[in-house]
């Protein structure tokens, strides 16, 4: 877990995004790139989707790039909102 968080695969612009959806960068989220999404858009246009059930816990939301941390990995589960059973901020704004 330690190694996803201090050093993430570098996202390639496909497949699911770690995303940092807390100001000081803790907390982490699922996120899922909305079909036809572009690799290389910013901001890029994806749904937080639960790391285990893959149900959507948001409307597509559009996400700056300098939020995305990385590729999804496994161990980022034990960092997520979800995980903990507690749905994302109400205030969630991910495009600063």
């Amino acid at each position: 877990m330690l190694t996803a968080r201090q050093r993430p695969a570098p996202w390639t612009g496909n497949g699911d995004v770690a995303v940092r959806i807390t100001p000081d960068g803790r907390g982490l989220e699922r996120g899922r790139p909305a079909e036809g999404q572009q690799p290389d858009t910013d901001p890029v246009a994806l749904v937080l989707i639960h790391p285990d059930t893959e149900t959507a816990l948001t409307s597509t939301l559009q996400c700056a790039r300098t939020r995305i941390h990385g590729a999804w990995t496994g161990p980022h589960r034990l960092l997520t909102h979800a995980f903990a059973g507690q749905p994302p901020p109400d205030d969630l704004n991910l495009t600063i």
